[in-house]
């Protein structure tokens, strides 16, 4: 089952996560962040680091992390959402990536199918 975590209320955006890691993610406020294309958005959150140095936190790739999934090598750095819908942090949907590797599952990612035509 698949829970919201909402970015924001009044536009009705929001990201799924598992059960598993419901509870854990309503600990932080989490808000939209758009790719350089302005075409997807991510669920992040922003902390701080070393010198008080502030940065971004990606919602799926802390989630991945969470599953104990270590990436399969230093060159898998991104985290690739199976369904091409970058809100959906569910589990199963999460794998690690190359750059490679996601831009290709980027283009091949499942659409949905137009509503066929009916004459009349």
């Amino acid at each position: 089952m698949s829970n919201r975590i909402w970015l924001d209320v009044s536009a009705g955006i929001f990201a799924t996560v598992s059960d598993e890691d419901y509870q854990w993610a309503l600990r932080w406020k989490w808000q939209i962040t758009w790719d350089r294309h302005k075409r997807k958005a991510y669920a992040t959150r922003s902390t701080t680091g070393p010198g008080q140095r502030r940065y971004k936190l990606y919602l799926h790739k802390e989630v991945l992390l969470r599953t104990m999934k270590l990436p399969p090598s230093d060159r898998h750095t991104m985290g690739d959402h199976g369904d091409g819908n970058s809100l959906n942090c569910e589990r199963w949907n999460l794998e690690w990536a190359t750059p490679s590797q996601n831009r290709r599952t980027a283009r091949t990612a499942r659409r949905p199918e137009p509503a066929p035509e009916i004459a009349f």
